[in-house]
């Protein structure tokens, strides 16, 4: 199994919450060992982003974007891949479609 971590930003990681169930409930179907979870946007500055394999921006918060791959950057990590999760999927918790689109921007460098 790949294992892959991860984690959603938001802005409040409420809604983000029903993302990581979908994600946890798909990732397996493709073979993925999947650690996953969600934080508000604004606690950027205290993750690790050693331990990440990507992060995902919610819709809401996607003008923050720039910025927190800015600070990533500087801590050392200027290639973590950041995928601004689709409107659509985000609404529908299409769990499928964004392991999907996770696996497609983890795999586009190889």
């Amino acid at each position: 199994m790949r294992k892959i971590n991860a984690v959603i930003l938001c802005a409040s990681a409420m809604s983000s919450s029903m993302i990581v169930e979908a994600l946890r409930k798909e990732a397996p179907k493709k073979g993925i060992d999947l650690t996953v979870s969600c934080s508000a946007s604004l606690r950027y500055r205290t993750f690790d982003f050693s331990r990440l394999d990507i992060v995902m921006i919610a819709p809401q918060v996607k003008g923050q974007m720039k910025d927190i791959q800015k600070f990533a950057a500087e801590k050392g990590y200027p290639d973590l891949p950041f995928m601004l999760i689709p409107m659509r999927e985000y609404g529908l918790a299409k769990g499928e479609a964004l392991i999907d689109g996770m696996l497609e921007m983890l795999d586009k460098d190889k």
